[in-house]
């Protein structure tokens, strides 16, 4: 880990500063570390202006920190976090390589579980991904609403693909910057586990959410719901299970259950993104599900279903927002 991690303030980039970014950003920067977000020309001109309005908790604060639609603003980081659309890791990280100094460390705070594979190939060192449990909109440019979670299951990979162990100092002071900036930190020697922890919950969450449209709370509260969420989370995990990653069915249901509770007024990102006509992340949460589970033989016609309903509804929407 770069040792200027040690000390404050530690000079931090988010990549794709929308809500999730944008919150972890104001968060280490009201912990005294040096921020900028990397976003969107309305968002960035927002922050820049008036500081970054974070609610939270009934409470509103004004964060300053700094802002730019540029990734060469990356130059001289400790410590990138990557909140990109999976769809756009890629190309990113091809983007990110020649700015990123040897010892600078990455963080992938993406959904889905390929994300560390193709940003570790054009990266080439080592980086750590985590399955974020927060839940935040950004309902206008420069303010995000922070509606419960800041759980955070970390862990580390090398460039190879090769886990870390929870005991490396890399990792230890990583986590360590988190909890200083309030964040609930359970490091994983399972990262890929972690991962797809966080993709089964988001398959039998943000479809659903995003086609009704509704908040989880809402949803928890019809049965009928419940039993399609829960038959969801058993296709993903049998998907799985068949493709060598350990999860839990029962682990899996509690996670489910949990979001309801904690979160029951958080509308999904997949909700956000078709009100906004924006393209979703539906490819890599229920999609994946349907990919993989067609390739080992995995029947999943309620992933493969809800993917499909996605697309239709993000068909419906993008021309009208383009135009």
């Amino acid at each position: 880990m770069n040792p200027s991690l040690h000390r404050a303030p530690c000079r931090i980039a988010v990549v794709g500063a929308g809500a999730l970014g944008s919150f972890v950003g104001a968060r280490l920067a009201q912990a005294g570390q040096r921020v900028v977000l990397i976003g969107r020309p309305a968002h960035v001109a927002a922050t820049l202006r008036d500081g970054l309005q974070v609610h939270s908790a009934g409470r509103v604060d004004r964060v300053t920190l700094d802002a730019s639609t540029e990734l060469a603003a990356v130059r001289d980081a400790d410590l990138v976090l990557v909140a990109v659309k999976s769809a756009d890791t890629a190309a990113v990280a091809l983007q990110l390589a020649p700015l990123l100094r040897a010892s600078t460390w990455v963080l992938s705070l993406q959904n889905g579980v390929d994300n560390a594979t193709a940003l570790g190939h054009a990266l080439g060192q080592p980086l750590a991904v985590a399955a974020a449990y927060i839940a935040a909109a950004l309902p206008a440019p420069g303010l995000v609403q922070h509606a419960g979670g800041q759980g955070l299951v970390m862990g580390a990979i090398t460039a190879a693909g090769v886990a870390q162990t929870v005991g490396a100092p890399p990792l230890v002071e990583l986590a360590a910057l988190f909890r200083r900036a309030g964040f609930e930190v359970r490091l994983s020697e399972q990262p890929l586990r972690a991962l797809w922890d966080k993709l089964i919950v988001n398959c039998a969450c943000n479809a659903i959410s995003g086609l009704a449209p509704s908040a989880y709370g809402a949803m928890a509260a019809l049965p009928a719901i419940g039993e399609l969420q829960a038959a969801v989370v058993r296709e993903a995990v049998a998907v799985a299970q068949a493709d060598g990653v350990p999860v839990s069915l029962d682990e899996a249901l509690a996670a489910l259950a949990r979001v309801a509770q904690a979160m029951p007024l958080q509308r999904s990102s997949t909700a956000q993104d078709l009100a906004r006509g924006r393209p979703t992340e539906i490819d890599q949460l229920n999609g994946h599900i349907a990919q993989r589970g067609a390739a080992l033989g995995v029947p999943v016609p309620l992933n493969h279903a809800l993917w499909a309903l996605v697309k239709l509804a993000e068909s419906q929407r993008l021309p009208a927002a383009a135009g």
